[in-house]
């Protein structure tokens, strides 16, 4: 009888986790959305700005004075109905004033309840040159594409992609890595936890993230127009310089071996620290790690 009494016991108790199990999972098995498209006509110079709680951004150059914006607004819940109910409480706007296009998504942060969880991914299209940024989202990653531009974009929590980026560049996320290609001017680029990978030409440069390792490639420079900083707090730095850069060098590691293979230098080499001169000299490119490796090469 206790057998009996305690296979029972197990078969109530398996049975109990196998509905929390099926409930856990149909808490999120059925997705709605709703999509939104609105576009609109500015002038020689155009402001977007971009606000959203939770969800992905992606900035892409377009026709010239023509700014388009589609919502897709999505929520999951245990079934169709709750899924539906939810996408109401999603507040999505894109609203203009002059050359300036406010686009705006409140999800009250996305939160995972027991009906379910809200997010808006938005795709902009924007002119291609003459075109000011500014992009912040809570949670959700970040991707531009294809513009000349002033750029401030900043994720708390969530990866940030550039490509083909010409203008003046301020890039923030408290916990993602970043990554760059093909860009041109200045950039101000900061990780709270996340590697950063960068490679194009720059003017003036900031690097830092507090955990993860960073990869700058630096291409068809003769000077730079301002200091470089490279940093991590934790993590290895390579960087790639070409062989026509001219610049003062200091590159230094707490914990960690600096490798020098720069052909055009001519200074200092120790172990954990290496100063001097790149070619003709110029303005300086300080490299920081306080725990990982430093390569110096041309790129």
């Amino acid at each position: 009888m206790r057998q009996m009494r305690d296979s029972m016991a197990l078969v109530v108790l398996f049975g109990a986790l196998g509905t929390l199990i099926a409930f856990g999972c149909d808490h999120q098995r059925v997705e709605e959305s709703a999509t939104e498209k609105l576009r609109f006509t500015t002038g020689e110079r155009t402001v977007v700005e971009v606000r959203i709680d939770d969800g992905r951004v992606e900035v892409v150059g377009g026709a010239p004075g023509v700014v388009e914006v589609v919502f897709n607004n999505r929520a999951r819940a245990a079934d169709s109905a709750g899924a539906r109910s939810l996408l109401e409480n999603i507040r999505a706007e894109a609203v203009q004033d002059g050359d300036v296009v406010r686009v705006k998504a409140r999800t009250g942060g996305g939160a995972v309840t027991l009906g379910g969880n809200v997010w808006t991914d938005v795709a902009i299209r924007v002119p291609p040159e003459s075109t000011e940024l500014d992009i912040r989202t809570d949670d959700g990653r970040i991707e531009i594409e294809g513009v000349s531009a002033t750029i401030v974009a900043e994720t708390g929590d969530g990866r940030i992609r550039i490509a083909d980026v010409d203008g003046t560049v301020r890039l923030r996320t408290r916990d993602g890595s970043i990554t760059g290609s093909n860009l041109t001017g200045d950039f101000d680029v900061l990780s709270g936890d996340g590697r950063i990978r960068l490679g194009g030409s720059f003017g003036q440069l900031r690097v830092v993230t507090a955990d993860g390792s960073v990869r700058v490639s630096g291409r068809d420079m003769t000077t730079i127009s301002n200091d470089w900083s490279i940093r991590t707090s934790d993590g290895s730095i390579e960087l790639a310089l070409p062989a026509s850069l001219g610049a003062q060098l200091d590159a230094t590691t707490a914990d960690g071996r600096v490798i020098n293979n720069l052909s055009h230098f001519e200074g200092r080499e120790h172990r954990n620290r290496v100063t001097g001169t790149l070619g003709p000299g110029g303005r300086l490119i300080l490299v920081t790690t306080m725990d990982g490796r430093i390569v110096l090469k041309e790129s």
